[in-house]
């Protein structure tokens, strides 16, 4: 978690309660083209511009024991979501282009190493969107492996039985 990010979130805004089990922030995030990792945040109170700190920076410390992720787990869903999102997002932006086997090999790579960036504009947006969600967000670098293997595990599966994009048409469909 990167506390100076969530200082600088809280000077400009507010948590308010939603429910009985949640609070939410009312603010405008947009990632900058100016440079890597850079983030623009906008609220009625003011905004600022923030550059990310990298992966290996933001993971929490862990302990040895291999996670397992769940899809119904509500801790883990957050950080499903914001690695399909990523995926989606580019799926959208390429004008549905993409094919599952475009997707596979980038999950592959980030389950190695997932603080990994290559040229691939897939693990590009997986690695910036991760660094937001552990920028407010503590998990550690075995929950996010784990956590990507899952959704490679889901993307190799959906492929299997759906074709050549059965993942990206799942995800456009059910990913909000």
């Amino acid at each position: 978690m990167d506390k100076e990010f969530l200082e600088k979130l809280n000077s400009v805004t507010e948590w308010k309660q939603v429910d009985e089990k949640g609070e939410q922030m009312k603010f405008a995030l947009s990632f900058s083209n100016e440079g890597e990792g850079l983030v623009k945040i906008e609220t009625a109170k003011g905004g600022f511009v923030y550059k990310l700190k990298q992966l290996n920076e933001l993971f929490s410390p862990g302990n040895d024991k291999t996670p397992v992720i769940v899809w119904k787990d509500q801790r883990y869903m957050p950080l499903l979501y914001t690695i399909e999102r990523a995926i989606k997002k580019v799926y959208e932006e390429c004008s549905y282009r993409l094919t599952d086997s475009d997707v596979i090999p980038a999950l592959k790579a980030l389950a190695v190493k997932s603080e990994s960036v290559s040229k691939n504009s897939i693990s590009k947006s997986i690695n910036q969107e991760l660094r937001l969600q552990l920028s407010t967000n503590d998990f550690s670098r075995q929950e996010v492996k784990m956590a990507i293997r899952r959704i490679l595990n889901s993307a190799e599966r959906h492929n299997k039985h759906r074709g050549l994009r059965g993942y990206l048409d799942f995800i456009v469909k059910c990913v909000p």
